[in-house]
């Protein structure tokens, strides 16, 4: 009698495994994360907050999200071809600014030497605010799971993406206040 439960715990196991595989190998391996934010800022504010490597570690969220990340900024750590490089207890990566315009800023991104994604921050100055939008394709090549990385990483990086653009947001707000109260001080104190 094992022997029955053991042979159909055995097929079961089998037509588990064959179903998973098939499904991993049907899923796209290619994903994109779009998100956006409205910030009280002019873009010529924002935009040296993102071009620039040593800057990110004011509103990145990765540090907090993953405490075992070592970030390492090659020189220069702004401009084309600014290069940063990471390692961590999930894996290692780099990304490098390939373009900058007043409108967008541009990236390449390489994740455990396999993962390539390429990314944009854009932004759309309006007459209060200025929405800055953070644009990624990506492609995994991990051969029979790769489709199931694709959406994993898409949910994970989605929600990074936002965190990220909330932490520039606020990063920008208390910079703009800051550099009020800085400059009402130093008018009050040029009036006595």
């Amino acid at each position: 009698m094992n022997i029955k439960i053991l042979q159909k715990f055995i097929r079961f196991t089998f037509f588990i495994s064959i179903v998973i595989v098939v499904v991993g190998l049907l899923l796209p391996q290619q994903y994109q994360v779009n998100k956006s934010v409205k910030i009280n800022a002019k873009a010529t504010e924002i935009a040296p907050y993102v071009s620039d490597f040593a800057k990110w570690q004011v509103w990145s969220p990765w540090e907090k999200l993953d405490p075992s990340i070592e970030f390492h900024i090659a020189k220069p750590s702004s401009g084309v071809g600014a290069h940063q490089f990471w390692q961590s207890q999930w894996g290692a990566g780099e990304m490098t600014i390939t373009s900058i315009s007043e409108s967008a800023i541009k990236f390449n991104i390489l994740f455990n030497e396999e993962h390539i994604a390429s990314g944009a921050i854009r932004f759309l100055e309006k007459k209060a605010y200025t929405q800055v939008t953070c644009e990624i394709t990506a492609e995994v090549t991990t051969p029979l799971v790769g489709g199931y990385l694709a959406v994993l990483n898409q949910y994970f990086l989605t929600n990074t993406v936002e965190l990220g653009l909330n932490n520039l947001k606020t990063t920008m707000q208390l910079h703009i206040i800051n550099s009020e109260s800085h400059d009402d001080s130093q008018s009050s104190s040029g009036k006595n």
